[in-house]
């Protein structure tokens, strides 16, 4: 299912630029135009006199608190040299990076990433495989960036990697309960079952941790169109630290699945995973978690998609259903043939 084409609401060149006079942006405004995308946000393509490109990000729904948690988690990952994610800019001032519109949405200023979406340069016929192997090697890049300091910056537990903290601490579970919309829907029997293992898998104590893109699908990754070489990654929304097995095997789960008929495409599995060993091999508690964790994360995705659609914004219909293309894939994932074949291509990967 492609993101939405929804942008939550306009604004003016003239509110635009009040908000980039608190970062180093060379006044005035040359141009902007509206980007389109999810209900988190009001993006902006916004250019400076001296033709540098940025883009400006509104977070709808999202407090102070957590634009500045992700924006700094982004800063940071560029400050480890690592270029294949977009990254949040300081304010002039000094004083972090994020600051809120006349309205009081929070907002930051971001660097440009030059591309396409993954999902639509893969289906001008570019070679997968070669996509994957390139998103492959740099979420392996994000993953060897340090995790900081004790508390420096949020953890999953806190927020972020698709709010998978909702799922083992019940919150999620209440809401569903609490709601008349949904009593009664084939959904909550298999969320109930699959919530279950996904609180036993996050207990796993011996798994690495790390900075966490926690939402990439092949939206949230931009290629050249052409060759489909890595851009880098953008949409750092679920960005936190955590168990960096929550991230590739999320990526694994929502990439290398077939649009065609949704079922796991073995040859684009081992591209990705060929790609992100190359830079950081998996440990091998990883490798006994893994198909584990490639369900618990479509879980957290498709639990999202149920939610926003049945009981949050019932209004947009024709999404009703969004949730059974990630729920057929967790549910495929416990079919011993595919549980073999995933298990086959980590074997061959090189050990740490």
């Amino acid at each position: 299912m492609a993101k939405a084409e929804v942008a939550v609401q306009h604004h003016s060149a003239e509110e635009l630029a009040q908000v980039l006079s608190f970062y180093d942006f060379t006044h005035p405004l040359k141009a902007h135009t509206r980007l389109y995308g999810g209900y988190s946000g009001s993006n902006y393509r916004v250019e400076d006199t001296d033709g540098r490109v940025f883009v400006l990000k509104l977070c709808h729904s999202y407090s102070d608190e957590d634009v500045e948690a992700v924006a700094s988690l982004m800063a940071h990952v560029r400050a480890q040299g690592v270029h294949c994610a977009c990254a949040a800019l300081p304010r002039s001032d000094g004083d972090g990076h994020t600051l809120s519109t006349a309205d009081g949405t929070p907002c930051c200023l971001l660097t440009w990433v030059e591309g396409k979406p993954a999902d639509k340069v893969m289906a001008t016929g570019v070679v997968a495989e070669k996509v994957l192997r390139e998103i492959g090697r740099g979420l392996g890049m994000i993953h060897s960036v340090s995790a900081g300091k004790e508390g420096q910056f949020r953890t999953y537990m806190q927020g972020g990697a698709c709010d998978v903290r909702k799922h083992i601490s019940d919150e999620y579970a209440a809401a569903l309960a609490s709601s008349a919309d949904v009593e009664g829907h084939d959904f909550l029997p298999f969320y109930e079952a699959q919530a279950t293992q996904l609180r036993i898998a996050m207990s796993t104590a011996e798994l690495p941790e790390g900075v966490l893109h926690g939402d990439p699908f092949l939206d949230n990754v931009l290629v050249d169109g052409v060759d489909g070489s890595l851009a880098g990654f953008v949409d750092f929304e679920d960005a936190c630290v955590g168990p960096l097995l929550f991230d590739v095997a999320c990526c694994a789960c929502a990439c290398c699945f077939r649009q065609s008929d949704n079922a796991l495409d073995i040859r684009r599995l081992r591209a990705l995973m060929e790609g992100y060993s190359t830079v950081r091999p998996l440990a091998e508690a990883e490798r006994r978690h893994f198909v584990a964790f490639m369900k618990l994360s479509m879980l957290c995705n498709c639990a999202w998609r149920f939610k926003q659609f049945n009981i949050d914004h019932r209004e947009i219909s024709e999404c009703r259903d969004a949730h059974r293309e990630l729920q057929e894939r967790v549910l495929s994932l416990e079919d011993d043939i595919c549980i073999s074949a995933v298990e086959g291509v980590l074997s061959r990967l090189p050990k740490e």
